[in-house]
């Protein structure tokens, strides 16, 4: 019983902010993963659905407040940015002109979601009280 009036408490102290801030970063997951998918089915490969399936479950585990999720997911949305970038300069010519807009839209949003997992303060508040509560969840 006692868990669950500790529970109640820290969910009054989350402030609006930080829940403004997991929001924000749902949304832009939204909207990434839509983004990526059509890419995908626009230049028919196929093969990168397993790769925006693992960033959906990465994406699921950073939204828990897991550490090692923020920093695997980061380097995915580093690494998409440059082969994204690498792809639309290698292949200029021949991709489409909705590929290479969309490309260049898809890193922008990667860059600006890095930017904002490790630099909002609102959001790290939020992944800290993740933390505690998942913490106290275990230890009962």
């Amino acid at each position: 019983m006692d868990h669950v009036f500790t529970l109640i408490k820290s969910m009054a102290q989350l402030n609006q902010s930080a829940l403004k801030a997991r929001n924000k970063l749902f949304a832009m997951f939204l909207v990434h993963i839509i983004l990526d998918a059509m890419l995908v089915v626009i230049a028919k490969d196929m093969w990168a659905i397993g790769r925006i399936l693992v960033t959906i479950v990465v994406m699921y585990f950073v939204l828990q407040g897991q550490k090692w999720a923020k920093w695997i997911l980061i380097g995915i949305f580093s690494l998409l940015v440059v082969a994204l970038i690498g792809l639309v300069v290698a292949l200029y010519s021949k991709l489409s002109t909705i590929l290479i807009i969309g490309s260049l839209i898809l890193t922008i949003l990667s860059t600006i979601i890095v930017i904002y997992i490790v630099f909002s303060k609102d959001l790290n508040r939020y992944f800290a009280y993740k933390r505690q509560t998942s913490g106290s969840k275990q230890s009962h």
